[in-house]
């Protein structure tokens, strides 16, 4: 079992599901407003990776709490 799985299963698990998904959501909008204002065509490869990483998480996170 990985530290996140034991995280979002313990006693605080609602709470620290909440609180990652508050993190990720707003990594993934400062990734988003970076986006938005333009960058190098090496810079944009690397922001949608980072931002296609948090939607990735998000969706585990979710999954996970949905499957208990």
């Amino acid at each position: 079992m990985t530290n996140l799985e034991q995280l979002l299963q313990s006693d605080s698990g609602r709470e620290q599901k909440e609180v990652l998904s508050l993190k990720f959501r707003q990594a993934l909008s400062d990734v988003k407003r970076q986006l938005d204002l333009g960058c190098a065509p090496s810079e944009y490869q690397l922001l949608v990776k980072q931002h296609n990483a948090y939607e990735a998480a998000l969706t585990v996170i979710d999954n996970f709490q949905s499957n208990q």
